[in-house]
């Protein structure tokens, strides 16, 4: 049976959120989101205790190895390509003017 391929989630956020905002009594949860799925922890009366324990939750998902596609950017091979063609004009300014309008000459003047 061929293996299949994981793709990787959109986001992951990890947060201790209290259960209302309006009130000065409140209790907080650790809650992970990753590419769709929620994850939480019990509720807590007190905010330490509950990132302590978003903690344990994080390293039982294994959330600091978790890739994401919203790690890479909005256009990965985009900006490898103006790189490239940034080191090929030999400019040293910083200055990407130009360089994915169309392939062909890179113009000197960059006061446009």
């Amino acid at each position: 049976m061929p293996e299949q391929q994981m793709s990787k989630p959109t986001s992951k956020i990890s947060r201790v959120l209290p259960s209302n905002y309006h009130e000065e009594t409140r209790q907080y949860a650790g809650h992970v989101y990753i590419g769709g799925t929620n994850h939480w922890t019990k509720w807590f009366d007190d905010k330490e205790e509950a990132t302590l324990e978003l903690r344990c939750l994080e390293k039982r998902l294994s959330f600091e190895t978790i890739e994401t596609v919203e790690e890479e950017g909005m256009y990965p091979d985009r900006a490898k390509v103006m790189e490239e063609k940034y080191q090929a004009s030999g400019r040293t300014d910083g200055l990407y003017t130009g360089l994915m309008t169309e392939d062909g000459q890179v113009p000197n003047n960059t006061t446009c």
